[in-house]
């Protein structure tokens, strides 16, 4: 199964891109690192949000 990682920024919801990774485990280090990264995207926080896909 493949695992898609969307980034939305807070307060907009607008989606900033997307990844796609093979395994959930993957996906969900991917999404903890830009959380841990504390970097705002133009003035807001990335949401982010694993899914399946398929």
């Amino acid at each position: 199964m493949i695992y898609v990682l969307i980034i939305i920024l807070a307060g907009s919801g607008s989606s900033v891109g997307s990844v796609e990774f093979n395994t959930k485990e993957a996906c969900e280090t991917a999404a903890k690192a830009i959380a841990a990264s504390s970097r705002p995207f133009a003035g807001a926080s990335a949401i982010t949000v694993c899914v399946a896909k398929g």
